[in-house]
This record gives C-alpha cells, structure tokens and sequence, in this order.
C-alpha cells in the first residue's frame, strides 16, 4: 500500500508520531503502526481478562453482603446505588436491567 493511502485512511496527525520515530520514512512509520496495533490486541485481551476477574471478585465480595441479586437490587428504592453522587452509575445498570428484563432475559450472571 502507498504511504499516501494508508496515511488517509489512518490520518495525517495519527501518522505524523509515527513519521518522526522513524526520521521520516514512511515504510517504517505504517510498520511501526502495524506492530502498536498488535500491542494494542495483546493488552486489549488482557484487559478484557482482567475486567472478567475484576467484576467476578466483586460479586464475589458483595453476595454475602446484599445478596445473591445486589446488581439488580442495587437500583432499587434505597439500594446501594442511590446516593446522589452514584446517579449515573444507577441510570447505566438500571437502564441495562430494563432492557434486559423487557424482553425475560435478565439473569444476575
């Protein structure tokens, strides 16, 4: 591919870190992408484990605490999210839980 079309597909200022790494040639820019984007697969697959986890622990601490259903709970009258400073916590999984309970398919996991 020529540098020019890669350049507009991706960007000219997205390009322009990647030029002046590599004192201008472009071969080695539109190389030097292509390798961040692997990196970037890599710890996107790690994140994505590591948020799994994280939310396992979670409901993991929190069962005991409020119950098997505190997700769905939590956004009820005087749940766990009703705090002022919690609302657009409360409006995300409330909104999420509606959908989900609108059409029967709702489960805690």
């Amino acid at each position: 591919m020529k540098y020019s079309d890669f350049e507009a597909a991706i960007s000219p200022e997205r390009m322009a870190r990647y030029l002046l790494a590599c004192n201008g040639n472009s071969r080695k820019a539109m190389t030097l992408y292509r390798y961040n984007l692997r990196v970037s697969q890599e710890m996107f697959t790690i994140v994505s484990c590591f948020e799994v986890s994280l939310r396992n622990k979670i409901d993991y601490h929190l069962k005991p605490n409020f119950g098997n259903d505190w997700l769905r709970d939590s956004v009820i009258h005087n749940g766990i999210f009703t705090l002022p400073i919690l609302q657009k916590t409360r409006d995300i999984i409330y909104y999420a839980f509606r959908k989900l309970d609108r059409v029967n398919i709702y489960s805690h996991s």
